[in-house]
């Protein structure tokens, strides 16, 4: 009893701590959550993962997966299908797919004496790549929107269709030498019993999303009781038509505008980043280090073949006559990271064959988990340098998006504009916009929506700073909400509401401290520019007539001029290179 509980209890302080240390660090969780569960099982022998859960761990792992593949299908939107994503990522997941597949096949059966079955099954399972390695990465880099798009479709679809090709391949080869019947109805079957499952169960839960006299905490708990139940339906169907399901069920509800799910993709967050952990920790704690050495030089060319022939072309077989830049190609080309789909699928099929006596088993996993580690080490080296290389990575936002228009809005965005930082501004009422281009500042669409006919992304990767200005105070919250759910809540900053107004939640005070300090209300700044205030450059010392606004300092290496908004209080010394701009009187 006791043996199990200090178990249990590490794997959980262990999942945990490994991703702080890795956002400590800025490096990708998988990594430190691969050692953490190395150390774990193999050298120390504290966690063992079959002692823990017995027969259930196969099904657990398998339901933690649907689960944070249902949580990353949350994030994909039919608006980011645009500018030729959609054809680049459905060739990726098929065309892609079918050429990684037999590509690694080909590199497996060069590079070890294995049989014919297993390299086809092990270049079935490494065809995966996965929104837990995929969508951190492009996190840290921050590339330019369409690439972005279409390596986070690519990721997570592309999780259930190795998945199933490695099903589909399990149960069609004899892998004690006999033949080979691969069947495509299966797979069909598959993907079409997943899809349905994943409907339904999307269909079923809107209404519970919908219902007056359930609290937000429990249809929280009604989505995951119904992501649960969708991945079982499909599963007991057909194997791994479980991970269809959950992914199809997020997609649908991402892309409805039935219900609002903008707390479900908060709790989903959480919940997936723990469930990541555990798993993570768990399947490499079942990896022997001793079987991973033993594979030798091999190894280390196997990593090398998928990374710098595989994966290439396979990049190219799928963007063939699409149009994509060369750059955006050779982005691609570096960024395939395996993750938890492969680590999972690899250690079902490897212990099960393994039990069966079947010649070259027990190579799977350590295989499998040597792609994980060597892709994920690689490629968070190799993607940055080639998105800064190809001048697809933003690096550090230093943009401003000023949403509102008013007069004094439209000053501080021209003074903004003329210490050379790239500014953009938004605003509901049409007068006010229109007012702003003929005054030749740059007007972008709604935060919120975007342009579905332009295909403008008004918060692209250059936006590091948005100051909400409206005098409408209930649209200032609701933006300054959702904005600082997408961009965090250090980068947006709305205009205080004036004494005695109504609130729809008490304000942050620590989260959201109000722009320009508490008196800043929208009327007092519209009074004083209508008096004959303006903005402008001012001593680091402005009097007590002039608000200080916003601090401009000189970006590093040439980089872009950086803002930081003042929040009220005394002002920060200024340091070389910086400007304070301030309202006050001309």
């Amino acid at each position: 009893m006791d043996d199990e509980l200090l178990g249990l209890a590490l794997v959980v302080v262990l999942a945990v701590g490994a991703q702080l240390l890795a956002a400590r660090l800025v490096i990708p969780a998988i990594v430190p959550l691969l050692a953490v569960g190395v150390l774990a099982g193999d050298v120390t022998g504290l966690v063992d993962p079959d002692a823990l859960l017995g027969p259930a761990l196969e099904d657990a792992i398998s339901i933690a997966v649907g689960i944070i593949l249902f949580e990353g299908a949350l994030g994909l939107r039919r608006e980011e299908l645009r500018g030729g994503v959609r054809a680049v990522s459905g060739r990726l997941v098929t065309v892609g797919a079918l050429v990684t597949w037999l590509g690694s096949w080909l590199a497996v059966e060069l590079l070890f004496d294995v049989p014919h079955a297993v390299a086809l099954l092990v270049g079935a399972i490494v065809i995966v790549s996965g929104p837990t390695v995929v969508l951190p990465m492009l996190e840290f880099i921050r590339p330019a929107r369409r690439v972005r798009s279409i390596l986070k479709w690519e990721g997570i679809l592309v999780d259930p269709v190795g998945a199933i090709t490695a099903v589909v391949v399990f149960n069609a080869l004899d892998f004690h030498g006999g033949g080979i019947s691969l069947r495509a109805g299966d797979f069909s079957l598959t993907m079409l019993t997943g899809i349905a499952c994943g409907a339904a169960g999307a269909l079923v839960l809107m209404p519970l999303l919908e219902a007056g006299w359930l609290a937000e905490r429990q249809k929280v708990a009604a989505t995951l009781m119904a992501v649960v139940a969708a991945f079982a339906a499909a599963d007991l169907l057909r194997s791994d038509a479980g991970l269809v399901a959950t992914i199809v069920m997020g997609l649908v509800l991402a892309n409805q505008r039935r219900v609002d799910i903008t707390r479900i993709v908060e709790f989903k967050e959480t919940l997936g980043s723990i469930l990541l952990g555990l798993l993570f920790v768990l399947l490499s704690a079942t990896v022997a280090i001793g079987d991973v050495v033993d594979l030798g030089w091999e190894a280390v060319a196997l990593v090398a073949a998928l990374v710098l022939v595989v994966r290439p072309l396979a990049v190219v077989a799928s963007t063939w006559g699409t149009g994509l830049p060369g750059r955006e190609r050779l982005f691609l080309s570096a960024m395939a990271p395996r993750g938890i789909v492969a680590a999972s699928t690899a250690s079902v099929f490897g212990a099960e064959l393994a039990d069966a006596g079947a010649p070259g088993a027990d190579l799977i996993v350590p295989l499998v988990f040597t792609v994980i580690a060597g892709t994920v080490v690689v490629y968070a080296v190799l993607a940055p340098a080639v998105a800064r290389a190809t001048g697809l990575a933003h690096g550090e936002p230093a943009g401003v998006l000023v949403v509102g228009a008013a007069p004094w809005a439209r000053d501080l965005a021209r003074a903004l504009g003329a210490a050379g930082v790239d500014v953009r501004l938004w605003s509901g009422r049409l007068a006010e916009a229109q007012a702003a281009e003929a005054e030749g500042l740059t007007v972008v669409a709604d935060p919120l929506l975007g342009d579905e006919v332009t295909d403008e992304d008004p918060l692209d990767e250059a936006v590091g700073l948005v100051l909400v200005t409206t005098d409408d105070d209930a649209l200032n919250e609701l933006l300054l909400e959702r904005l600082a759910a997408e961009l965090g809540a250090a980068r947006v900053l709305a205009l205080p509401a004036p004494p005695g107004s109504p609130r729809l939640a008490p304000r942050d005070g620590r989260l959201e401290p109000p722009l320009f300090g508490e008196l800043a209300t929208a009327p007092a700044l519209a009074r004083r520019w209508a008096a004959g205030e303006r903005v402008h450059v001012v001593a680091a010392a402005p009097s007590s007539a002039a608000l200080p606004l916003v601090v401009v300092r000189e970006g590093e290496d040439g980089e872009a001029r950086r803002v930081r908004a003042l929040t009220g209080g005394a002002v920060p010394p200024l340091g070389d290179g910086e400007l304070l701009l301030a309202l006050g009187p001309a």
